[in-house]
């Protein structure tokens, strides 16, 4: 009898034992599980805020900046961390941190029940269904944004504006798209506008005929749907001496332009480096 009561003490404290390995594993995953998604959560914030900065798009910076929300609300201190000297790298180990202490204290509350039967509640294909369908209509939202569709800018762009502001061009359709701006400056501009004008802009900025051929294939995949430009064998090209087709380039202002005479269409490529 005594052996017996030894014997299911034993089997009772490997099964505690097991029971709290199970727990502390299940803690664990749910800790890594939090970091994975702050970590996201701070990349999408980044990509929210780069977006603005480089590419002056307010609703293509919000897209990131939506899908990040949810995330934020639950845990509000990311915004206090993320301002912190390294925030950006240190706010969701630091999220996290305080996450998993908070939430385990109102899980031994018992505050966290609600909260869990509402999960269990939502977890059907409809209520999954529904969200999935708001990220991709975000997805879509982002990319056409990202290719300027529709197009919101028209006329000259802001890096050109003061070069040829006395001259009197006949332009028909200018519009164009800023590829990223902060300290330098790449911009995209498409016009329609007659060949004597093309030479007198191109001697304007400075710029002198090259061969068709030393226009690089990035030239033709910039990301505005409207910017396909047709070179053709008797398409036209302009640039300024050392213009950098892959780069940045040195300092200074730079462009590239190819016009074709079959639709009298310009399009230039403008480095602006500070």
């Amino acid at each position: 009898m005594c052996f017996y009561s030894l014997s299911n003490k034993k089997a009772q404290n490997l099964e505690c034992r097991k029971a709290s390995w199970n727990k502390m594993k299940k803690r664990i995953l749910q800790s890594l599980c939090i970091l994975a998604v702050n970590i996201a959560i701070g990349g999408l914030a980044l990509a929210s805020f780069f977006l603005f900065l480089f590419r002056s798009d307010p609703i293509l910076a919000a897209v990131p900046a939506i899908l990040a929300l949810p995330g934020i609300i639950l845990q509000p201190w990311f915004v206090a961390f993320i301002f912190l000297p390294g925030g950006p790298l240190l706010a969701p180990f630091l999220t996290t941190a305080v996450s998993v202490l908070l939430y385990l204290v109102l899980d031994r509350k018992g505050k966290l029940e609600r909260a869990k039967l509402a999960l269990a509640r939502i977890t059907t294909r409809q209520t999954v269904a529904i969200p999935c369908a708001f990220i991709v209509i975000l997805f879509l939202v982002g990319f056409t944004r990202y290719v300027d569709f529709p197009s919101m800018h028209t006329g000259i762009p802001v890096t050109l504006q003061y070069s040829i502001k006395d001259m009197n061009l006949n332009l028909v359709n200018p519009r164009y798209c800023c590829l990223g701006s902060f300290i330098d400056s790449e911009w995209v501009w498409q016009a329609r506008l007659p060949e004597e004008d093309v030479e007198a802009l191109a001697g304007k900025l400075g710029m002198h005929p090259i061969e068709i051929e030393q226009i690089s294939d990035h030239y033709r995949d910039m990301p505005p749907y409207w910017w396909r430009p047709v070179i053709s064998a008797q398409a036209r090209a302009f640039a300024t001496p050392s213009f950098p087709m892959e780069g940045r380039g040195s300092d200074g202002w730079h462009a590239l332009t190819t016009w074709n005479p079959e639709d009298e269409i310009l399009h230039m490529w403008i480095k602006d480096n500070f």
